[in-house]
C-alpha cells in the first residue's frame, strides 16, 4: 500500500501521494529519529517507533515493511538535501567562491542536526548507513570536479581525503555550533585542499 512496496524512497516517490499520508509518513520517520536519540538503532523496535511517532503498528506497517526499510528513506530524505550542498561547494559558479564551505555546513546543522547527530551513530552497512551514504556521495561529487584536474592515479586518494573531512565537519557541528574561528578554519582547509589537489 502506498509506497510500501516501492523500490523508490525521497520526495519524489511521495510527491503525488494524498498530504494526510504524507503527515503520516513524515511523523513515523520523525519518530524513528526520536525512537533512535532514546536507545541505540538495534534495540529500537517498531512499537517504539510508533510510540514516539503516535501512530499504530497497523498504521506503520501500511507505509514500511519494518524499521531498516523507514530508516533507508530517512536517510535518503536527509541525502536529498544534503548533496545539493555538498555540489555547491565545488560546482556553483560565481557562489562557491563567495559563500564559504563552512556556511553550507552550517546551514545543514541548522535543519538537520537533530537528525544527523542521531543517524551518524548507526551502523548499519549498505543503504541505511548515513555515514556510509554521506562518504560515498561526498567522494562522488568530488571525484566528478576533479576529473581532468587531478591525476587520475590520485583522485581516489583525494576523494577519501575530501569525504573524510566533511564527515569530521558535519560530525563536529552535530556536537555543537561551529564557531567564527572554526567556520573560518573550515574555509581556510578548503583552500588548502583545492591549492593542494587543484592542479595536474
Amino acid at each position: 500500500m502506498y509506497l510500501r512496496d516501492s523500490d523508490k524512497h525521497g520526495r519524489d516517490a511521495e510527491k503525488n501521494l494524498d498530504l494526510r499520508i504524507r503527515k503520516t509518513r513524515r511523523a513515523i520517520r520523525s519518530g524513528l529519529v526520536k525512537a533512535c536519540e532514546a536507545k541505540p538503532y538495534e534495540r529500537v523496535s517498531v512499537a517504539d517507533i510508533c510510540r514516539a511517532s503516535m501512530v499504530s503498528r497497523t498504521t506503520f506497517y501500511d507505509h514500511y515493511t519494518g524499521k531498516d526499510a523507514l530508516l533507508i528513506e530517512v536517510v535518503s530524505f536527509l541525502l536529498e538535501d544534503i548533496a545539493p550542498a555538498l555540489k555547491g561547494l565545488w560546482f556553483d559558479e560565481g557562489g562557491a567562491e563567495a559563500r564559504v564551505v563552512a556556511r553550507y555546513l552550517a546551514d545543514l546543522y541548522a535543519r538537520h542536526g537533530r537528525a544527523l547527530k542521531t543517524l551518524l551513530l548507526i551502523r548499519v552497512g549498505g543503504e541505511g548507513d548515513l555515514h556510509e551514504r554521506l562518504h560515498r556521495t561526498c567522494c562522488s561529487v568530488f571525484t566528478d570536479w576533479a576529473s581532468g584536474r587531478i591525476d587520475d592515479e590520485v583522485l581516489p586518494f583525494a576523494a577519501d581525503v575530501y569525504a573524510s573531512v566533511v564527515l569530521t565537519f558535519i560530525q563536529r557541528s552535530a556536537t555543537k555550533p561551529l564557531t567564527d574561528k572554526e567556520l573560518a578554519a573550515i574555509d581556510r582547509a578548503r583552500e588548502l585542499f583545492i591549492e593542494g589537489f587543484g592542479a595536474r
